[in-house]
């Protein structure tokens, strides 16, 4: 277990969760809403502390009600927060964050109203009591002379330096780092086409630090101080679930493997796989235990061509309505598009054997069982949205298809 000390931005994070991006003037319903701390650092110090490392976070807070809530969560999560700066005015900043359930992927939006962290305040912390620093590549007043005093003053412990962003002079400080983390929207915003070019050109300035590039799909790269280049693709997913961390994620499982004695191309290997453990899955918790088995939602003997099942579905937003149809199981959202209600909302569903329709119990739409479509009724022409499943041959069980 090693001492890891990380300098960055915390702040809150409501994640709504969306079944698809809105388009412009489109409002929807959100599938759920939470709110979780978060800030790269603060994400990359949460997986360090699953890794079995002390961690605190070096940042400020605000003094209003969501920066207790902040405080606590944080602490709550086996990060220690005795060097935060605190401030009267300003408010806790905040990220409104939307992930799309049919892709994995996120937007966000920034909102902040509150300084950032004063060179002063670092410059008391014995800084020397910690076996790694890992700095935020941003708050370009302060960093240069944190990162001065921290080459200054430590002997042996490294330091890494995150770049997500192209800000005024941050190139200055790369030769203060040990450890130069990049992502690719740093590489695009410099003009690069691909991780290789951006890490040669860094190396030649830069020659004494291991170097890493993530570009997405495409892997990583990483070209070590003594000029080893490494290309580690990336990790075939079968459905990414949530992306929202996963290079904190890949930043927290480098400095880990580096610390136990790996080499460069090692960590590269093993923080790709735990990157991609994350994406499988909503959130950081729980990333050092095995995915969750799946679990089906119903079991084919028990579907029939006469009655509607409708079963709970973990990550839907409605419950799923199942029917068999000729050699099939057809599978719709429990959900009318006439009013938003449950097909089953006053009583079961109604089926027609003859015409091969589902009735919705509370104003009478008739849909057909093969395509979901209405064919009678207030929603005429609208359609169940079909749910994709798939059946276990050999023991009949119906999961959601991944």
């Amino acid at each position: 277990m090693a001492k890891i000390l990380g300098i960055g931005n915390l702040v809150l994070d409501t994640i709504l969760t969306l079944n698809h991006y809105l388009q412009e003037d489109e409002e929807v319903r959100a599938v759920s809403r939470q709110f979780k701390f978060g800030g790269n650092t603060a994400n990359t110090l949460y997986v360090l502390s699953q890794l079995g490392h002390e961690t605190a976070i070096v940042s400020t807070l605000a003094t209003d009600e969501p920066a207790k809530q902040l405080k606590k969560a944080i602490q709550d999560h086996g990060i220690s927060t005795e060097h935060i700066q605190r401030f009267i005015k300003g408010a806790t900043p905040t990220s409104y964050i939307q992930v799309s359930q049919k892709t994995g992927s996120r937007s966000i939006t920034h909102y902040r109203d509150l300084p950032e962290l004063d060179f002063e305040h670092f410059a008391k912390i014995e800084i020397e009591a910690y076996d790694w620093l890992h700095f935020e590549g941003r708050n370009m007043d302060a960093l240069a002379g944190m990162l001065n005093i921290a080459k200054t003053f430590l002997d042996q412990q490294p330091i890494s330096l995150e770049i997500e962003k192209a800000r005024d002079g941050i190139e200055a400080l790369f030769g203060s780092a040990n450890l130069l983390l990049f992502s690719h929207h740093y590489a695009k915003q410099k003009g690069y086409l691909d991780a290789e070019s951006l890490l040669k050109d860094v190396h030649k300035a830069t020659p004494t630090a291991n170097l890493v590039c993530t570009w997405g799909d495409q892997g990583a790269w990483s070209l070590s101080a003594s000029g080893e280049l490494h290309h580690e693709p990336a990790q075939v997913i079968k459905k990414v679930v949530d992306t929202l961390g996963a290079g904190d994620t890949f930043n927290a499982s480098m400095i880990h493997h580096l610390i136990a004695g790996a080499s460069l191309k090692q960590a590269v290997h093993e923080a790709s796989l735990l990157a991609a453990r994350k994406c499988q899955q909503m959130g950081l918790d729980n990333l050092t235990q095995p995915l969750a088995t799946r679990k089906p939602i119903a079991n084919i003997k028990f579907i029939s061509s006469s009655k509607a099942t409708v079963v709970p579905a973990p990550g839907l937003p409605h419950k799923v309505v199942l029917i068999k149809h000729e050699d099939e199981i057809k599978a719709y959202e429990n959900n009318c598009p006439h009013q938003d209600v449950p097909l089953d909302e006053a009583y079961k569903i109604d089926i027609n054997p003859f015409e091969m329709t589902m009735k919705c119990s509370v104003h009478d739409a008739y849909f057909r069982i093969e395509d979901g479509v209405c064919v009678e009724g207030p929603c005429w022409r609208d359609e169940l949205k079909p749910v994709d499943i798939e059946i276990d041959p050999d023991t009949g069980g119906i999961y959601l298809a991944e």
